[in-house]
């Protein structure tokens, strides 16, 4: 079983992004209950994504699979599926990748940056750009930003 666990947090500073290449994502959410199901669709594939309910702050189960691209389109369209789209951007530092995504749409404006770790107590050295803990914040979650939006406290 494959564990998840991984900071989040506000971008300070945008002007990072300039002249870094990104890739486009679609992330479609089918269903939620005990586990979240996802769908992420880039330009040359799709994986299939099984998310548990946190354990703890940073931590949960996650099982992705790669899908046939067409079929994760077909998935994003079903009644009922909610997502949005985003560019994400990876920038290194101190050995760690720290993703950052950039929203489009309803959520044109928004920024943030999540970096994966290896342990839950993982010493993490934030570069300079990277701005206010969203970790655990709920509002904050991919989910709950295609459901929901903005959250309250972002602008």
């Amino acid at each position: 079983m494959a564990l998840e666990i991984e900071r989040k947090f506000k971008l300070a500073r945008p002007e990072v992004l300039r002249g870094l290449t990104g890739k486009h994502l679609t992330q479609a959410y089918l269903a939620q209950g005990s586990v979240l199901v996802r769908v992420r669709i880039s330009e040359d594939e799709a994986r299939l994504t099984l998310k548990s309910a946190p354990i703890g702050q940073a931590t949960r189960h996650e099982w992705e699979y790669v899908v046939p691209r067409q079929d994760a389109l077909e998935m994003a369209r079903q009644p009922g599926v909610y997502g949005l789209e985003k560019t994400r951007y990876e920038i290194w530092h101190q050995g760690l990748c720290f993703e950052v995504d950039e929203y489009h749409g309803g959520l044109k404006g928004l920024y943030t940056v999540e970096v994966e770790l290896q342990d839950a107590q993982q010493a993490v050295e934030l570069p300079e750009w990277v701005g206010e803990e969203l970790t655990g914040q709920r509002g904050w979650d991919n989910d709950s930003l295609a459901r929901s939006g903005w959250p309250l406290n972002a602008r």
